[in-house]
C-alpha cells in the first residue's frame, strides 16, 4: 500500500513540474509573441518609459531607456540584439538639430519615410543622434491601404549613448 502512494504522489510531482515548465516557458516567451515586445528584456533595468497600444488590426510599441553614464548604449549592441530577434537593419541615418540628412533610400510611396517623419523623430529630444531603420517581419499599412512597409522599426541612439529610445509600428 505504501508503495502505491508513493508512485501516485511521484506520479502526481512529475505531472506538477511539467505543467510548471510549460506555464514558465509560455510566460517567459510572451516577450517575443508581441510585437516588439524583446526590447523590454533590452537593459530592462534602464527604461524609463514604455508606451504601446497593440490592437487587433494594428499598433505601436515605444521604449525610452535612459543612463547616467556615457556609451552604455552603442549602435554595435543595439543592431546585434535586434538582429539576435530578427530585425533586419535596412538604414543608418544622423538626425542633428531637428534635421534629419536627405532621405536618398525612400520615395513618395514609401510609408517608411512617412512614419520616420511624422511620427518617430517627434520623439527625440536630443540634439546629435544616430537613427537606424529595421525590416521587423511586420507590416505597417498607411490608413486607407495607400502604402505599405516592413521597415517599420527606429532607434535612436544620441550621440554621447546615454539615451535610446525604439518605436515599432505595425498594421493599420
Amino acid at each position: 500500500m505504501n508503495i502505491q502512494f508513493l508512485a501516485a504522489t511521484i506520479e502526481l510531482k512529475s505531472k506538477i513540474y511539467f505543467f510548471a515548465s510549460i506555464l514558465i516557458g509560455i510566460v517567459m516567451s510572451c516577450s517575443r509573441v508581441t510585437p516588439a515586445g524583446f526590447w523590454t528584456n533590452f537593459h530592462y533595468d534602464l527604461i524609463n518609459k514604455k508606451d504601446s497600444d497593440q490592437g487587433p488590426w494594428g499598433g505601436y510599441r515605444e521604449i525610452h531607456w535612459k543612463s547616467k553614464e556615457r556609451k552604455t548604449f552603442t549602435s554595435e549592441e543595439v543592431i546585434d540584439f535586434a538582429k539576435q530577434n530578427d530585425w533586419q537593419i535596412t538604414d543608418s541615418l544622423n538626425y542633428t538639430n531637428n534635421i534629419l540628412e536627405p532621405l536618398t533610400n525612400y520615395n513618395k510611396t514609401d510609408y517608411s519615410a512617412d512614419i520616420l517623419e511624422n511620427t518617430f523623430l517627434k520623439k527625440i529630444n536630443s540634439p546629435h543622434n544616430n537613427v537606424f531603420v529595421f525590416k521587423t517581419g511586420w507590416v505597417a499599412v498607411e490608413p486607407g491601404n495607400a502604402k505599405e512597409t516592413e521597415k517599420n522599426g527606429f532607434v535612436t541612439i544620441n550621440s554621447d549613448g546615454t539615451e535610446l529610445i525604439i518605436y515599432h509600428s505595425w498594421g493599420e
